[in-house]
């Protein structure tokens, strides 16, 4: 039995997991503003930027369909982030290669886009579908310039396989149907692709670099599914491999909907739009994370280093740390890392930078008082108890700071 076209467009896309998201639906217009082209070596590329931000969202599409599936998405985006939608080689008005279609030749194509117009890193890639496979590839061959990933319906290079286990003919009877019905210039792509699942691995190897992710999976149920893949026993392992494939990940969000199809980012795109979101704000969170770390360990490389006070407020003022911020480093130094020497010199350069905060003043002597200076300790919770009354403070901070300065007083004594 064969389905007329108009049946498998209305599937709403679940014949596409199949394939990779195949486009059979016609012209999709463009996302505005309208896209230019961009020369790229010999050949002509259609690829819109919109927006702008720290971060560089890449829309890759599903197999045979061009930039416009994203006229939906790429506007919300752009209002937080620059965004580039583009037409893969031979889709929209990309200009065709003489190159085999295959996932490494896409992947070149999209580094060659990258370097003529002067994208720069860090990316968040968001693929639907087979641009799944596209963005898996380039991450694993640029993983330093990968913020943040987004697949929408990803394809999953062991579906087929899996799927052949429950009923290896409806599989087949589904790619007859598919290649029945696919134009011929996606022919050759598609035989690459069939070649993938079936033998249920991707032709690259090396490992995806562990950033935020999200991950969304159409588990829409058809009333009456006349594709295997619509069955709900297809549909249970598409959203299986789904949730394998995140578990992969220490950070993101799995997102599972029975609102739309396969195209998620053309039936629900705020749901598309939100996980890019995201993404790019647990991307910004681990970068802020990192600037943290890195400001940290090159103070405390510079606390070890010793100098004089002056070079010692230098290495604060650097750090870019605020006085909160270096008292707690103080008091780790102090206590869990039990380095009192960089204690003290961290928490009298404290006290000099911000000479006005009684906390910090006695902070200070709470260190001088553990590595046995009781003296210099007393004087320091002095100057907190003047600055504490002069500032207003109420009567349970003085209390604490009278408790310290009569230890003081008590370790004199003895």
């Amino acid at each position: 039995m064969s389905y007329p076209l108009p049946h498998l467009l209305s599937c709403g896309g679940r014949i596409a997991a199949a394939v990779l998201a195949l486009a059979l639906s016609g012209t999709i217009h463009a996302a505005s503003p309208a896209p230019d082209t961009i020369k790229v070596g010999h050949y002509q590329v259609q690829m819109a930027t919109l927006g702008s931000g720290n971060y560089t969202v890449i829309l890759e599409s599903g197999f045979g369909r061009d930039m416009g599936v994203w006229r939906n998405v790429a506007p919300a985006l752009a209002k937080s982030a620059k965004v580039v939608a583009y037409s893969r080689a031979g889709h929209g008005k990309s200009d065709a290669r003489p190159e085999a279609p295959t996932i490494a030749a896409r992947t070149d194509e999209l580094e060659q886009l990258i370097a003529t117009a002067g994208l720069k890193p860090p990316f968040v890639l968001v693929g639907h579908s087979y641009g799944g496979f596209l963005v898996r590839s380039f991450a694993v061959r640029h993983p330093e310039q990968v913020a943040g990933m987004v697949f929408v319906d990803s394809s999953d290079e062991a579906f087929n396989v899996e799927l052949r286990k429950l009923d290896a003919a409806a599989v087949d009877k589904d790619n007859k149907l598919t290649e029945q019905f696919v134009p011929p210039k996606f022919h050759a792509e598609l035989r690459s692709v069939q070649a993938v699942l079936d033998s249920g691995k991707l032709p690259f190897a090396g490992t995806l670099p562990d950033v935020p992710v999200a991950v969304l999976t159409s588990v829409q149920k058809r009333e009456q599914p006349q594709l295997f893949l619509e069955t709900p026993a297809a549909v249970q392992v598409w959203r299986g491999l789904h949730e394998r494939f995140f578990r992969a990940f220490s950070n993101g969000s799995h997102i599972v909907t029975a609102e739309s199809g396969h195209n998620i980012h053309q039936e629900q795109p705020q749901l598309v739009v939100s996980a890019v979101e995201g993404v790019i704000a647990a991307a910004e969170s681990m970068r802020i994370k990192r600037v943290r770390e890195g400001a940290r360990a090159e103070l405390l490389r510079r606390l070890e280093q010793g100098g004089s006070d002056a070079e010692m407020a230098q290495a604060l003022e650097a750090s870019g740390f605020g006085e909160a911020d270096l008292n707690r480093i103080g008091y780790e130094l102090l206590g869990p890392r039990k380095q009192p020497v960089l204690a003290e010199r961290l928490m009298k350069a404290n006290a000099g930078k911000f000479s006005t905060s009684d906390n910090v003043q006695d902070s200070y002597g709470e260190v001088l008082l553990a590595t046995g200076k009781p003296l210099e300790a007393k004087l320091q919770f002095m100057k907190a108890v003047t600055l504490a009354q002069a500032q207003g403070k109420d009567d349970k901070v003085l209390a604490g700071y009278r408790a310290n300065l009569a230890k003081a007083e008590q370790a004199l004594a003895r």
